[in-house]
């Protein structure tokens, strides 16, 4: 009895040290416990939990193990050994322990998204998905559940499924963890578009003047779409992440500089031959694939963070801040290459940009660009979509850059980048003026 009572006190002594994060002190007495009762399966659990901790797995392992063996009746004993079965690559195991933890305790969300990912490193795509699903109806507050399922998804190419529950991630994320632009494209693409407005309002509310704000209040209220975005909306919008621009297209897989090489190279032209202007440069990444080829490189942007990233990289003759078709107006220079990749999506009506870049090209001199394509049946030329951002019909495209008087060299449809995990569709054209 005395003794029972001592190894009592030993574990609450344990216990506290363990919680209050005393690991050293906390290991002694657990080992004081095991050595003085070996059949003490709590002592067992949490010192085999410690080791966990510590990164000592095999003996986590065997100590969580045999407190299992002693008394099996804790769900969250089963958890654990998942846990370290997980971290020891025994992934069956893994499966096994979670679902035992789910039989005793079905009601806790973090077993399933545990066992689904499991499930999902055996390439078990459907008990994964059941298994997320069952997190996400245990606590729809939570995100995890969304954001796995909208992995498997992507994983699995299942694209709009994994849009979705991206979004439904989004909403289930606190307000203040996530941009308002990003939480406003969730509920309208969630359907929940007067949730989308509302956030705008009051976005106006506290900042009336935010161009921002301004343009997407647009998009969002299906109001007539400007002819291109306003210069104001520009500057802030890169000014505001220059810094992470380019690790941000990265991650967006952003194909635009590979398509410019891709196509150039076909061309076998001589280097540093080509009086060459990059429409757009931002910080330089297309300037980076002309730079080979341009006997002069000059750059053109609105964002002065933008101009500063590509300065230090040195890679232009000249940078000049300027809105592209102000620039064209006053350039009293033409170009055997222009490039204007990833900016177009700024401009609906290309009418005016084209026919000034037609002027500013030599005979014989080429265009290359981008636009975002326009899906399905619209008879539009251009639209405003609710990132900002437009999109181009293709047939506007031919037919404009015919009736302008360029010859069309290549055009061909091309995923321009990942926004979500999924690709965005666009159109890579090539095009040239040949009187």
């Amino acid at each position: 009895m005395h003794q029972l009572e001592g190894v009592k006190s030993l574990l609450h002594a344990a216990l506290r040290e363990h919680s209050h994060g005393n690991l050293v002190a906390a290991e002694s007495l657990y080992r004081e416990i095991i050595l003085a009762d070996p059949d003490e399966p709590q002592a067992k659990h949490y010192l085999g939990f410690l080791l966990q901790q510590t990164d000592r797995l095999p003996e986590a392992l065997q100590q969580i193990t045999e407190a299992i063996a002693i008394d099996n009746h804790y769900a969250e004993w089963h958890f654990n050994l998942g846990i370290v079965c997980s971290m020891l690559g025994m992934v069956c195991e893994a499966i096994d322990a979670f679902s035992s933890a789910i039989a005793i305790d079905p009601e806790q969300y973090f077993y399933w998204t545990n066992l689904g990912a499991c499930f999902e490193l055996n390439q078990a795509w459907i008990q994964a998905e059941q298994c997320y699903k069952k997190a996400s109806t245990i606590n729809p507050d939570c995100p995890d559940a969304f954001y796995l399922l909208s992995a498997l998804y992507l994983k699995t190419e299942r694209f709009p499924e994994a849009r979705h529950f991206n979004y439904r991630g989004i909403i289930a994320e606190p307000p203040d963890k996530t941009p308002r632009i990003i939480r406003g494209q969730a509920y309208y693409e969630l359907g929940r578009i007067d949730e989308a407005i509302s956030l705008y309002e009051s976005w106006l509310l506290k900042e009336p003047d935010n161009p921002v704000a301004h343009h997407l209040m647009i998009a969002y209220q299906g109001m007539p779409a400007p002819e291109k975005c306003a210069s104001q909306y520009i500057e802030q919008t890169f000014d505001a992440f220059a810094n992470s621009f380019e690790n941000t297209l990265n991650r967006l897989n952003y194909a635009g500089p590979q398509l410019v090489l891709d196509y150039l190279e076909t061309l076998h032209l001589q280097s540093a031959t080509l009086r060459t202007l990059d429409l757009g440069c931002g910080t330089g990444l297309v300037g980076n694939i002309l730079k080979p080829y341009a006997s002069t490189l000059i750059g053109i942007d609105l964002s002065r963070g933008m101009l500063d990233q590509a300065s230090e990289k040195q890679i232009y003759h000249h940078l000049h801040q300027s809105d592209i078709t102000d620039f064209l107006s006053s350039s009293l220079e033409q170009y055997d290459l222009i490039t204007c990749m990833d900016t177009f999506i700024y401009i609906g009506k290309l009418n005016e940009v084209l026919a000034l870049i037609y002027q500013n090209l030599k005979v014989n001199g080429l265009l290359i660009f981008s636009t975002e394509k326009i899906l399905g049946t619209h008879n539009l030329d251009y639209q405003l979509n609710i990132s900002g951002r437009y999109s181009h019909h293709h047939d506007y495209l031919t037919a404009l850059l015919k009736s302008t008087g360029f010859t069309i060299l290549n055009i061909r449809d091309v995923a321009i980048r990942k926004e979500s995990g999924y690709p965005i569709e666009g159109q890579f054209i090539c095009a040239s003026r040949t009187q």
